[in-house]
């Protein structure tokens, strides 16, 4: 199997190693032409042909397969659980879920936004705050000042506090959550506007 090295390919993208597919993929298609490389057709519009000799840029839609052996025929989207069905069969291959999820920091050094309920100890280390005592609620007597941090950390009546496990002298978090932590469920309040006995949100 020829092995062929492109900058365009992510390395966080499964193994980093991936299968071309030039007739199918833009950047594929165009790493092809441009080094001779085939371009073999797979899936083609229902009802129409391609010819990858005149094909100008790679087909990215759905369609029906082609050239694929007891595959031809079928609907793509369809014909993706056939054949991982029929490779595991061979014991060829078998299904996986791939995920390409990444840590995402979602604390912002600003006043407004939801604060981030945790309490860091020196004994007990990073504790939530007891649901009991939520929300947090922000201070509104706050200075603001242009200093490139939040406000908060200069409030001692904000982040110092007492740890909720072992009682000692402890730190409040003082950023706050990016909003979009607020914006991702926000609207389910739009369903329940009278309940306040659960958190609701004041960002948008």
């Amino acid at each position: 199997m020829p092995i062929f090295l492109g900058n365009f390919v992510l390395m966080e993208y499964g193994t980093g190693a991936i299968m071309a597919v030039p007739a199918h993929d833009q950047r594929d298609f165009e790493f092809a032409k441009e080094y001779g490389l085939p371009v073999m057709v797979t899936i083609v519009p229902e009802g129409q042909s391609l010819d990858p000799a005149t094909m100008k840029e790679a087909y990215v839609d759905d369609g029906v397969l082609v050239d694929s052996v007891h595959f031809n025929g079928m609907n793509n989207r369809e014909a993706i659980l056939k054949i991982i069905d029929y490779l595991e069969e061979k014991g060829l291959g078998k299904r996986t879920i791939n995920y390409r999820l990444k840590d995402w920091g979602i604390s912002r050094q600003r006043y407004w936004g939801n604060p981030i309920p945790i309490i860091y100890c020196d004994d007990c280390g990073t504790v939530p705050v007891p649901y009991e005592d939520l929300p947090v609620v922000l201070p509104t007597d706050l200075e603001i000042k242009v200093v490139g941090r939040s406000p908060l950390a200069d409030s001692r009546e904000f982040y110092e506090v007492s740890c909720p496990r072992c009682g000692k002298p402890a730190r409040r978090e003082t950023d706050t959550m990016d909003t979009f932590v607020e914006s991702s469920w926000y609207f389910l309040k739009y369903t329940c506007p009278g309940y306040d006995e659960a958190p609701s949100t004041g960002s948008g």
